[in-house]
């Protein structure tokens, strides 16, 4: 008796197997495909920021930095800021900065401009204020003793004493003002410019004209 024929191997895959052959290629490409997408997304968004709110190179501060302090390239650094926001005048190279020391502490962020820093004479003296202070010219006859050897960037601490009152009756009467600009020799100027609040201000000339003697203390310089 003759045996039943066998069917023969089949060496064609199935569709069901070749698609799950497939499936992690499949998987990789669309997740590579989107990342690109993705990124492609990214890119013309941020053209399009650009060309909405055109930038400029400026130098800014990346942490605080106080008065006084000698600058270093890891204190700054060039960032793209909006040109609408950005001060005339303003720094856009480090070398501009590195070696220099601020008259008035920097912020960190802060646009940096030459009127921040030491030997900045040519800015105007307005725009060398701090915010929320005024410029005032304080006489050299107001002070009643030699003030001590200074150099633009300095702070000082006023004294007032009114003459025939007990000695506990001085005390100080401003303290921690910015000396902007001295006239006349370090140690005995003609006339000093301080910064100054409007209260500050109000209390030199009060004491002043009620009879105060001004005692000038020179500031220690912070760490």
């Amino acid at each position: 008796m003759a045996s039943p024929v066998s069917p023969p191997p089949e060496t064609t895959p199935t569709w069901t197997a070749g698609v799950r052959r497939r499936l992690p290629f499949y998987l990789l490409t669309s997740l590579v495909l989107a990342i690109l997408a993705g990124f492609l997304t990214f890119r013309y968004l941020d053209r399009l920021r650009s060309a909405a709110l055109p930038t400029a190179k400026a130098l800014v501060a990346r942490q605080d930095i106080p008065a006084g302090a000698s600058i270093v390239e890891t204190m700054i650094e060039v960032r793209e800021v909006p040109e609408a926001i950005l001060p005339a005048g303003h720094l856009t190279d480090p070398a501009q900065a590195v070696g220099r020391e601020p008259v008035f502490d920097i912020v960190a962020n802060e646009v940096l401009l030459p009127s921040r820093f030491r030997g900045a004479a040519e800015a105007a003296l307005s725009a060398r204020l701090p915010d929320g202070r005024w410029a005032m010219v304080l006489p050299g006859g107001w002070l009643v003793s030699p003030v001590p050897e200074l150099a633009s960037g300095d702070r000082i601490d006023l004294l007032a004493y009114q003459g025939g009152q007990p000695s506990q009756t001085a005390g100080l009467v401003v303290s921690d003002l910015a000396v902007l600009v001295f006239v006349g020799p370090a140690d005995n100027p003609v006339q000093l410019t301080l910064a100054v609040t409007l209260e500050e201000a109000k209390a030199i000339f009060v004491s002043h004209v009620n009879g105060f003697s001004l005692l000038p203390l020179l500031r220690p310089q912070e760490d």
